[in-house]
């Protein structure tokens, strides 16, 4: 059992600027696998030489990169960690120029942990650009942020900075979502390298 006196070792970090959306409440324990691209208010860092201390901090959130979530779950699936605590959510830091969250790495969260995976769509410096729907109705953009489809691809605007391809394709939707929230939505995100495979496979068939 861990003393009380050494949760200190766990205290949140200083530094991490961003809050993350819903559902995470700041009365839940959140722990965020490395850097991610970026930082997030009242979210304590475990960098992989620490992450057997996860079981210790007992998180109910989890931030970080798809590639660091899925290698986290198989430790979680072979119960070499216990993270029995994580409960109500997962959210997959995807950077911009990435390759967006797929169906099949949702399933192998799913199954480790049980709970949904809220995507976060992040630029240059760990600047938020747009997050997951609750409803998983796309991506809700960032008031910071400004996305445009240029010849089917998307490119968004940061603070300070020109135009930059996101090498994702989709649609801009600006009804109000089921979930309630207004504002211009990105969605049916696709890489757009898949895009043109699929296109090119079309045209030898």
């Amino acid at each position: 059992m861990l003393q009380l006196t050494n949760l200190n070792r766990f205290r949140l970090s200083k530094r991490n600027r961003r809050q993350l959306p819903f559902p995470c409440t700041p009365n839940l324990r959140v722990a965020q696998l490395g850097e991610a691209g970026a930082h997030f208010e009242n979210v304590q860092v475990f960098f992989r030489d620490r992450w057997n201390h996860l079981q210790w901090f007992r998180p109910d959130v989890l931030v970080g990169s798809i590639a660091e979530l899925q290698r986290l779950a198989t430790y979680a699936q072979r119960r070499s960690l216990d993270l029995s605590s994580v409960g109500h959510a997962i959210f997959a830091v995807t950077r911009c120029g990435d390759q967006p969250v797929t169906d099949v790495a949702r399933v192998v969260l799913w199954q480790a942990f049980g709970v949904p995976v809220y995507e976060l769509f992040v630029g240059c410096r760990g600047i938020l650009l747009a997050s997951e729907c609750e409803a998983h109705e796309g991506w809700h953009i960032e008031e910071t942020a400004k996305f445009s489809l240029v010849k089917g691809e998307l490119l968004v605007d940061m603070p300070g900075r020109p135009a930059a391809s996101t090498g994702l394709s989709g649609s801009l939707e600006s009804e109000i979502c089921v979930c309630g929230r207004p504002g211009l939505r990105v969605m049916n995100i696709e890489p757009v390298a898949l895009i043109r495979v699929r296109r090119a496979l079309a045209a030898t068939a």
